[in-house]
């Protein structure tokens, strides 16, 4: 008796993600960009981890996102990271380096880009700025 009532939750269950699924596509179809900057320098530790919860985070918002990463000058692996998680996350993910004039000052707030867009800059130099980022 109790195998049945198993089958019948796995398919209630099955049936209930496939429309939420089926919502979160279809909002994602028809919603506007959103664009993120993030500003990076030897983040080789954390880089795939923030790229994933802004993955998640367009996942579950269904919202379209474009990811900027603007690397100053890293060292390490941070760049070669990000290349490798192009087209992994379901966003648009570009790398572009950071021009030498603002290398090494504060960048806050929002940037309007060629196109009109307006981007959140979150400047992973400064310590606590990670935690502007969806769910991290």
């Amino acid at each position: 008796m109790m195998i049945p009532l198993l089958w019948i939750t796995a398919v209630y269950v099955l049936a209930a993600a496939a429309v939420h699924l089926f919502h979160a596509w279809q909002k994602r179809k028809s919603s506007p960009w959103v664009h993120y900057t993030l500003v990076t320098s030897n983040h080789e530790g954390q880089i795939e981890w923030y790229i994933r919860a802004f993955g998640w985070y367009s996942f579950i918002s269904g919202k379209k996102l474009r990811l900027t990463v603007m690397d100053a000058a890293s060292t390490d692996q941070t760049v070669e990271i990000v290349h490798r998680m192009h087209g992994t996350a379901g966003m648009e993910l570009s790398v572009v380096p950071m021009q030498s004039s603002v290398e090494h000052g504060d960048i806050e707030g929002t940037l309007v880009l060629a196109d009109g867009m307006i981007s959140e800059m979150i400047d992973l130099r400064k310590p606590h700025e990670a935690e502007r980022i969806p769910y991290v």
